[in-house]
């Protein structure tokens, strides 16, 4: 029967374990890869948001200057009316862009052509029979009249090079357009710079494109001046400030987010291959349940060796410990037989244990050493960390800051002519004041900053990675509620404060002693002062 008895308890055991295992490899997988797939994708779109930001706020430095400079230039009596000028004037106006082509180096040319075909720029010879009113650049400056133009790329006739040209119309004396003002950037370099990865990812890169989709900066010629929906065979609007979206090029899956540049208008799309953010995803789900697996099967031998094996005698060694707790005897006496049925006995002396007296002193026995130790560091009037709290704590940031290269500052406060009011309202009055100082010290505060009544009527402030200056800022803000604050008796009460800056070379007596000689002073100076 024992035999018998125990051959079933083993198949219960290990088929409860197989049943278990298995439980917990199919949810813990499904979860797992649940989470990883999702929290996957959502750290690549972060990654892509940050990535397509930096470029943005990277492309709108770069542009706004020279759309802010063909603004200027468009207002320029002399570049408006050039044609009707002389010589000396033009010089003037050439020697205008070479200074603004010195100070900005993205600036490849700035010229000016007019409707009577002649043309104003540096360093460059036209071609033979060169018109500068039917050049793209002239003419969409024309057609965006009288805005600035949103950006056009075109092959430069001479060098071949493809530049963007921001251009904006010329209006004359009599108010009618006389020309237009341009100045190019190289696509090739802004195109090269959006195309560098960096980052986790390597196969991303952005580009730029006008409101209606054209393609205006991109690091593939081919490119420029497409719609972005003719690219990729499909509709794409960018009627939101920003957004995501997916697509396939050269057979290759992309996720894309774009975000605009309100300042000039543009839409920056930063995008990347869905495969470099999908295979490790994959790669970590795989890992993720062969690890799950590996446990599923050592849960599963572990249950079904040892817990069929050795589940019942420790519940026998369980029941004779209760007996002895309860009982009082230290001796144990002779292992057990394995008996039939002993869960059930066990679960009555567990019952027993649980009700039993010592649980219950136990409880108070903690309940009293969380109030001892709250007595051992607190300030019983202020309920404020007291003195010994606080060297404790200074030591641990000392420590911490030459460990790490922190930095963590001190703030030491004492009431000004505290003795003056004990004497005037009484000492209760002086407790009263004390309270209510360290109820707005904690107010004003962060919450990391850790507060402590050092002794009478100083405070110290230790203030975690904060340097001198942003401590004395809480300093003088601390001081200035004070002096305003309407205390209970009725008079109006300040405090001086000396500071002091973490340095490797100061231990924490030098720290505290140069604080309290910056507090005295203070005092000196004339109180209700901080002195750094």
């Amino acid at each position: 029967m024992n035999n018998s008895n125990k051959r079933t308890i083993r198949k219960e055991l290990f088929k409860s374990s197989i049943i278990l295992s298995c439980a917990i490899l199919i949810i813990f997988s499904i979860l797992s890869s649940s989470v990883l797939y999702y929290s996957g994708i959502s750290n690549a779109y972060a990654v892509i948001r940050q990535r397509n930001q930096a470029v943005n706020y990277f492309i709108a430095g770069y542009f706004t200057k020279i759309h802010n400079a063909v603004q200027f230039l468009a207002t320029n009596n002399k570049i408006k009316n050039a044609p009707s000028l002389g010589a000396d004037d033009h010089k003037e106006i050439l020697d205008l862009y070479k200074s603004l082509e010195i100070a900005n180096p993205d600036i490849n040319y700035i010229y000016s052509g007019y409707k009577n075909g002649s043309l104003l720029i540096n360093n460059y010879t036209p071609p033979e029979g060169y018109n500068p009113v039917v050049r793209p650049w002239y003419q969409v400056a024309i057609e965006s009249a009288p805005n600035i133009s949103d950006g056009l790329p075109y092959k430069e006739m001479k060098t071949k090079e493809w530049l963007v040209s921001i251009s904006k119309v010329l209006i004359d004396l009599e108010n009618k357009i006389n020309g237009v003002i341009s100045i190019d950037c190289s696509i090739d370099t802004v195109g090269n710079l959006l195309k560098e990865t960096g980052g986790e990812y390597k196969s991303s890169y952005s580009f730029a494109v006008k409101q209606d989709g054209k393609i205006l900066i991109h690091h593939e010629n081919s490119f420029l001046n497409r719609t972005i929906s003719d690219v990729i065979n499909s509709p794409i609007t960018f009627d939101k400030k920003n957004g995501e979206f997916s697509y396939k090029l050269n057979d290759a899956d992309k996720l894309a987010y774009y975000s605009r540049i309100d300042k000039i208008g543009w839409i920056i799309v930063t995008v990347v291959d869905r495969s470099e953010i999908i295979n490790p995803i994959i790669l970590k789900i795989f890992v993720s349940i062969l690890i799950i697996g590996v446990v599923a099967v050592f849960l599963a031998w572990f249950l079904s060796a040892s817990l069929s094996k050795r589940f019942i005698i420790p519940l026998i060694e369980l029941k004779k410990r209760v007996n002895a707790i309860i009982t009082g005897d230290c001796d144990l006496g002779p292992a057990y037989e394995y008996p039939k049925n002993e869960i059930g006995t066990i679960a009555t002396d567990i019952e027993q244990f649980t009700e039993h007296e010592l649980y219950a002193k136990n409880i108070e026995l903690q309940t009293i050493n969380k109030k001892l130790e709250f007595l051992s560091t607190t300030d019983q009037l202020t309920k404020l960390s007291n003195r010994h709290k606080m060297n404790s704590q200074l030591e641990k940031e000392w420590k911490r800051a030459i460990r790490y290269g922190n930095t963590f500052s001190l703030i030491l406060f004492d009431i000004d002519w505290f003795k003056k009011i004990n004497d005037t309202y009484g000492h209760q009055a002086g407790d009263s004041v004390l309270d209510e100082i360290a109820r707005l010290i904690k107010n004003t505060f962060r919450s990391t900053d850790i507060v402590g009544r050092w002794g009478g009527e100083e405070f110290l402030v230790l203030c975690p990675g904060t340097n001198l200056s942003g401590t004395k800022v809480l300093a003088i803000k601390l001081c200035s509620t004070i002096e305003s604050y309407q205390f209970t008796v009725g008079a109006t009460i300040t405090l001086s404060a000396g500071l002091c800056e973490f340095d490797e070379h100061k231990t924490i007596d030098h720290m505290i002693k140069e604080a309290d000689e910056k507090l005295y002073e203070a005092k000196r100076q004339g109180r209700n002062i901080v002195v750094d």
